[in-house]
């Protein structure tokens, strides 16, 4: 009996930490429907589809793991005179431990952007979802399955309690800032709020438990010089007593060059850099893009916290790919114009 009424307190307490902070992104700017609402499209292109996956704490047993997707569009861009209305549909898994406890949510943004200026757009955006937090008991291992000699999931495992799960609604809202300088600075500031409603997450049916408001601010540059583009970024955001800090930049490289008025050719690029989470992890970051089209994001957190003596400085690895695309290119595709019988 003392036994059940632990694992009871266990499991009540393991929602309030898991409360206490969101899922989070080392390659934030790569998640942006989880990042802000307004964020839904907000791209210069027709279409984006973002996917990423985060596998953290290996080193500590079983690890979060984190997946994400999500696709957004412009609507309207070209009838409404600068404005459009932006369309998001984003979708995210936040799985850990053997009872596999976590989040899982679908969301739908809606996004309103309209000109701020000659050279300045501002968006305003809020979402609404439907997740769920589970866990699965009836995949644990206890000590009365224990038989002498080993395990036997065929034992009874003697708890009153099994597979539990939650459903709830929740709602975000957010605004984006953003334009361009006389002398060429691309500039982006954003902030919003997450968990509007507090929905109750307890897993259990006379539970207070509820999802904290999450309040975030976060900001980019473009800066472009002869060679290289400079990238920096920052995302900050406080949820109860947890706060996240996130900042750093990417150096970017062009490779090739492009065809202005035919598709005879596209560049690809290059980027890397590094991130700080403050008082967490140091996070070295590559993408590579293809054509202007596909984006391939990798990135490690080194763990640099008072834990990095059980982690040996392993955090989490993350992967992310980003496809952003045009329903109809302006440029000209140009005939074959080879002489015949010459391949």
């Amino acid at each position: 009996m003392m036994r059940t009424w632990i694992h009871i307190a266990l499991f009540t307490l393991l929602p309030l930490w898991a409360t206490a902070q969101d899922v989070h992104f080392a390659q934030f700017y790569n998640a942006p429907l989880w990042l802000n609402p307004a964020l839904a499209g907000h791209i210069a292109g027709d279409q984006r589809l973002s996917l990423i996956h985060r596998n953290q704490w290996q080193s500590l047993g079983s690890p979060f793991r984190t997946n994400a997707v999500s696709y957004d569009a412009p609507l309207f861009r070209g009838r409404m005179e600068g404005r459009y209305l932006g369309v998001g549909l984003s979708a995210f898994s936040d799985k850990a431990g053997r009872s596999s406890f976590g989040d899982s949510q679908l969301n739908l943004s809606l996004a309103y952007g309209m000109q701020a200026g000659l050279n300045s757009t501002l968006a305003f955006g809020l979402q609404g979802g439907y997740g769920q937090r589970s866990a699965m008991l009836n995949d644990l291992r206890w000590d009365s399955q224990f038989n002498g000699s080993g395990h036997d999931p065929s034992l009874a495992t003697g708890e009153s309690f099994g597979n539990m799960s939650r459903s709830f609604i929740d709602l975000a809202a957010g605004m984006v800032w953003s334009g361009e300088r006389k002398d060429g600075i691309r500039w982006s500031l954003g902030g919003g709020a997450f968990h509007l409603n507090q929905p109750k997450v307890s897993l259990f049916a006379d539970g207070e438990d509820r999802l904290l408001r999450r309040y975030m601010l976060h900001g980019d540059l473009r800066i472009e010089t002869k060679r290289w583009t400079l990238l920096p970024k920052f995302y900050a955001g406080v949820q109860g007593g947890v706060r996240e800090i996130n900042y750093g930049g990417l150096l970017h490289r062009r490779l090739g060059q492009d065809s202005r008025y035919t598709t005879d050719k596209t560049s690809s690029a290059f980027y890397f850099g590094a991130f700080h989470r403050w008082g967490d992890a140091i996070v070295p970051t590559f993408l590579f893009e293809y054509k202007r089209m596909i984006s391939i994001g990798m990135s490690y957190d080194v763990n640099i916290s008072p834990l990095r003596s059980q982690s040996r400085f392993r955090g989490g690895a993350e992967l992310s790919i980003q496809w952003i695309g045009s329903f109809t290119d302006k440029r000209r595709r140009l005939p074959n114009t080879k002489p015949k019988g010459v391949e």
